[in-house]
Formats: C-alpha cells, sequence, structure tokens
C-alpha cells in the first residue's frame, strides 16, 4: 500500500497541500482529479522523491520513503510523467529496451500493443507526434516491474479511441498492481475506475 498521512507541501510560503491523507492499494485504479494549481503533479513529485514534503508522512508497503533508497523506490513505483522530453534519436524499440530485461513486466507485449507502438517501433522518438510521445513515456513507465503506477496526465494529448484503449489496459494491470491516475478530466469513459479521490 502507498499511505499519504497528514502530508503538507508549501512552496515559497505558499500552501499547495495541507494535512492530506489519502491510500493507494494493489488491486485499486484510482482517479486523482481536481482542477489546476490543487497539487495533483506535486502529490506525485512528492511520492516519486522528487521532491520532499513540509510535513506529514509516505510510506511506500509499510516503509517511509526518507528511509529508503532511489533504487529501492523504484523497484515499488514507477511514474509517467506529464512530459517526458526525448533528446536522443533513438527508435521506440530501443527506448523501450534500455530498462534491463529483469526489471521489466511480463506484461510487455499486451502494453506496446495496448498503446498503438507496434507499428512505430522503428520510428525516431524525437520524430513523433506529442501524443505518440506521451504513448512511449506511458509505455517506459508501465513496462517497469512494480507494484504500484502513478500516471500523470495520460490522457491530456490522446484521441478517445487511445483513451479508451489505455483505460482497459490499466484496468487489466490493476488486477494485480495498484495504479493511479491523475486527471482533471473526468469524462464518461471512466467507468472503470474504482474510485476517485477528488483534491480541492
Amino acid at each position: 500500500m502507498i499511505n499519504v498521512k497528514n502530508l503538507s507541501f508549501y512552496r515559497e510560503n505558499r500552501v499547495v497541500l495541507d494535512e492530506l491523507d489519502l491510500q493507494l492499494e494493489k488491486g485499486e485504479l484510482v482517479l486523482l482529479s481536481g482542477s489546476n494549481g490543487v497539487g495533483k503533479s506535486t502529490l506525485l513529485q512528492l511520492i516519486g522523491g522528487v521532491l520532499k514534503p513540509t510535513s506529514g508522512e509516505i510510506t511506500i508497503n509499510g516503509t517511509d520513503i526518507s528511509e529508503m533508497k532511489v533504487k529501492d523506490q523504484a523497484l515499488l513505483r514507477s511514474i509517467a510523467p506529464q512530459r517526458r522530453i526525448f533528446t536522443l534519436a533513438y527508435s521506440v524499440g530501443e527506448v523501450l529496451h534500455l530498462l534491463p530485461e529483469k526489471r521489466r513486466s511480463f506484461n510487455v507485449d499486451l502494453i506496446i500493443e495496448s498503446l498503438g507502438l507496434v507499428e512505430i517501433m522503428a520510428s525516431k522518438v524525437t520524430e513523433l507526434s506529442i501524443g505518440q510521445q506521451q504513448r512511449v513515456s506511458l509505455a517506459i513507465a508501465l513496462i517497469q516491474e512494480a507494484d504500484f503506477y502513478l500516471l500523470d496526465e495520460p490522457f491530456s494529448a490522446q484521441d478517445e479511441d487511445s483513451v479508451l484503449n489505455l483505460v482497459a489496459l490499466l484496468a487489466e494491470i490493476k488486477k494485480e498492481k495498484g495504479v493511479m491516475v491523475v486527471s482533471h478530466n473526468t469524462g464518461t469513459h471512466y467507468s472503470q475506475f474504482d474510485r476517485e479521490i477528488k483534491l480541492t
């Protein structure tokens, strides 16, 4: 379980998150929603160890992440940022094979197919559209073997078919993992989410 307890985060004396409590368990597909600026992406950066909380604690499977090495945290949770910048002209296939075999999910083929990457595996990632780059970024996160997957605005640059395919993929992954999706859009295609956490 990811357990966030009494979590507060201040940025330049501005309160971004204030005594937040939430949990994510294996077997859950959870929507984290809220308007722009309420701290959704900040929360993922805190869980990811990129930012340090002003107060409160974040534990993964009972261990405070502040007491864990970065590589040990990476074994437990994988995060897809809102935008990943690709600067090297690797092919999609090369990018997805940078992760060592022992760290890769057994669902790799399903992930690649569901995200519509099969036909662009030989394409240079720097030459893809923003939507295609976003799906590659999602694949990078999802093929990493972990207990929990945290995805920041994965639907923002996708057409409706791609969104539906992604939601179906996440519903399959959550059978054994915990998945949290950050989105400010709460359209009708979110019926497969188990619950919604709304930040205000």
